[in-house]
């Protein structure tokens, strides 16, 4: 064997290992195929959402409830709901929640959290809406004991209260009808 050939071999059996070195690390990853993508959804809440309760300080909770696909507002009165409006809510438990935090150790006033001004519940899960990061553009969200940081849009539609949801409302709150500390 000359010494061209034996570089070669040499060369050729370095590049194998390293092929196979790459193969197995790729194959042995984790997050691999895994979706990077997560979501404020909680499977308390099931298939079907029954119930949703919105909570803004100063107001009456609106309730909502579904009755055989049908929406109705149920509280503080009694009428069908925009349909278009109710989807728009549960938009909130798709939205990206790759920031996450316990809440464990941290001061939940620099978060405005401390207070529920404003929530929303589905099913019983609630999730509790905080101060807005002006640097991000993200809502600090509470639910259960962790800190949420997400890009939402629904706050203003809790905000309207209960004539935003009749079928016929172009009611969406202006600055002048959020609370102090849920302007942003």
């Amino acid at each position: 064997m000359t010494n061209n050939s034996k570089k070669r071999l040499l060369l050729n059996g370095l590049m194998l290992l390293l092929v196979v070195g790459l193969a197995v690390f790729i194959a042995t990853r984790d997050d691999i195929g895994e979706a990077q993508y997560k979501t404020l959804y909680d499977k308390a809440i099931g298939d079907d959402a029954k119930e949703i309760i919105i909570h803004a300080v100063g107001r009456e909770d609106v309730v909502l409830q579904n009755n055989n696909d049908s929406w109705e507002v149920i509280r503080p009165n009694q009428f069908k709901a925009d349909p278009a409006k109710v989807r728009h809510l549960f938009t909130l438990l798709s939205e990206n929640a790759e920031s996450n935090y316990p809440i464990a150790g941290k001061n939940l006033a620099d978060y405005g959290l401390d207070k529920e001004n404003l929530s929303v519940s589905f099913n019983g899960i609630k999730y509790i809406f905080g101060n807005l990061n002006t640097v991000t553009e993200q809502r600090f969200i509470r639910k259960g004991d962790t800190l949420y940081l997400i890009q939402e849009t629904v706050s203003g539609l809790l905000l309207a209260g209960e004539e935003s949801f009749r079928l016929d409302s172009k009611n969406m709150p202006t600055a002048e009808m959020l609370p102090a500390d849920i302007k942003e």
